[in-house]
């Protein structure tokens, strides 16, 4: 057996590495380079005044410091930008105009995806008119009566600020599928109707006493008690449907001026006509300016007959709008403790809106497959399909022409077999890329530009 020996050295040397002369030359040298060419700079106020305008997309000019006209001149010349100037392009307009569902955050739901989810093929669209948007939507599967799936839409439109209506997207559709589910499958119209009319008052009262007992208990100006008046300060209304999918019935639920449409199949005209499912409350109409009239019949001025206003307001049931429900010494506290509005002109008699919802029921119709072939186009059945939508929309449009829209979108689907893109008729060329000139592409952001001068002579 072979054993291998190291051999021994005498007087071993150890070797050491020479100073880096060159490197720390190097990093020195590079060092000066960034000092004298790199600004290097510690925030300072104008930072802070440049995050509080995060939200515009670093496109905010809020300083203005100039040293002389020159300056001046060529600041307003050459930087201040045309809002208008990309939508004159016509390659920019067109791509606003085929992509408009997107921009305008539209969304929509495929068989297969509401299959899934166990409901009705369902598209929607937030469009929004104002910032903060005061509209809200929700939609869902959730038990019903005897626990069995229900198919629920809402919206809710915010007025005075946005906190009812996002109060009652959290809450609208579970506290009612709350109540609805401790009913027998078995329960009748009527007593499935007086639920929803039960479930939508109990929570306007818990948004308005939560806010009474905040603004009767807190210090003023407390944060606590301000979060709970909000939601009762601020208004919104609902409109709610319910599907029962195994009867194929309808139930919607209305509080406010939105508006629910059906459309249903005519064979006799070979078209969709219009039927409605709600009924706008406002005063325009006989039937809440009856109602009114009979609840304070020594104020026969709390309704505008020009401008159907209730005491300004235009509709007449609400969620919140504690200004037509609370009375007014009441409202003069929260007034000086939270800095709230002023009663109403002419109020004497509150509660003038409530939130109880007008409730209708309707057996639906469903042809399964019906408008998705060239055959079926033709048929004598096709289903009904709903309409929801909040009166921004109904300002603009009619029932009747909001239901043809939605047949001819049915139309070009079934002609482009399930695709209104692939529809022969009707489909124009996309582009696929977001023009260079359009505001949001890579090439037409403008990186920030902070006009920093500094101050001289400073106090």
């Amino acid at each position: 057996m072979e054993r291998l020996v190291a051999p021994k050295i005498a007087n071993p040397t150890l070797l050491h590495s020479a100073f880096p002369t060159k490197t720390v030359l190097f990093l020195l040298v590079l060092g000066g380079l960034a000092y004298y060419f790199i600004e290097v700079r510690e925030e300072d106020w104008t930072d802070d005044i440049y995050t509080s305008y995060t939200e515009d997309q670093n496109q905010a000019t809020p300083l203005h410091f100039y040293a002389n006209k020159e300056e001046l001149d060529h600041w307003i010349q050459f930087h201040i930008p045309d809002p208008s100037a990309p939508l004159k392009d016509p390659n920019v307009a067109q791509f606003f105009s085929e992509q408009f569902d997107k921009l305008a955050f539209g969304w929509m739901m495929t068989k297969e995806e509401a299959r899934k989810e166990d409901m009705p093929v369902t598209h929607g669209v937030r469009f929004r008119s104002n910032e903060p948007c005061e509209d809200y939507y929700a939609l869902g599967t959730s038990p019903g009566p005897g626990e069995k799936p229900w198919n629920y839409w809402s919206i809710m439109d915010g007025h005075a600020g946005r906190h009812t209506a996002f109060y009652l997207q959290w809450t609208l559709i579970p506290h009612l599928s709350s109540a609805l589910l401790n009913l027998p499958a078995t329960s009748s119209s009527p007593e499935i109707e007086q639920t929803i009319k039960r479930a939508f008052l109990r929570l306007d009262k818990q948004i308005m006493d939560s806010a009474r007992t905040a603004a009767s208990w807190f210090p003023a100006a407390n944060a606590a008690a301000i979060a709970a008046l909000t939601p009762a300060l601020s208004g919104s209304c609902a409109l709610l449907a319910a599907f029962d999918p195994e009867n194929s019935t309808l139930r919607v639920a209305c509080t406010g001026d939105s508006r629910a449409v059906l459309g249903r199949w005519d064979p006799s005209t070979q078209s969709y006509t219009a039927i409605p499912l709600s009924v706008d409350q406002t005063g325009f109409n006989e039937a809440e300016v009856a109602r009114l009239a009979a609840e304070h019949p020594d104020e026969p001025d709390i309704i505008d007959p020009k401008s159907g206003r209730l005491l300004g307001i235009a509709v007449t049931r609400a969620f919140g709008d504690h200004r037509w429900k609370w009375d007014n010494e009441f409202i003069k506290q929260v007034q000086c403790k939270f800095w709230g509005t002023a009663p109403r002109p002419g109020s004497k008699t509150p509660p003038y809106m409530t939130a109880e919802p007008e409730v209708t029921e309707t057996r639906i119709v469903r042809a399964p497959g019906a408008s998705s072939t060239k055959e079926n186009n033709n048929s004598n059945r096709r289903s009904d399909f709903m309409i929801l939508a909040s009166d921004g929309l109904w300002d603009r449009i009619s029932s009747a022409d909001a239901v043809t829209c939605v047949s001819q979108y049915l139309d070009a689907r079934a002609r482009g077999s399930g695709s209104v893109r692939a529809d022969p008729i009707s489909s124009p060329t996309r582009p696929s890329t977001l023009p260079p000139s359009a505001p949001g592409s890579r090439r037409a952001r403008r990186p920030r530009e902070r006009r920093r001068r500094r101050l001289e002579g400073d106090a």
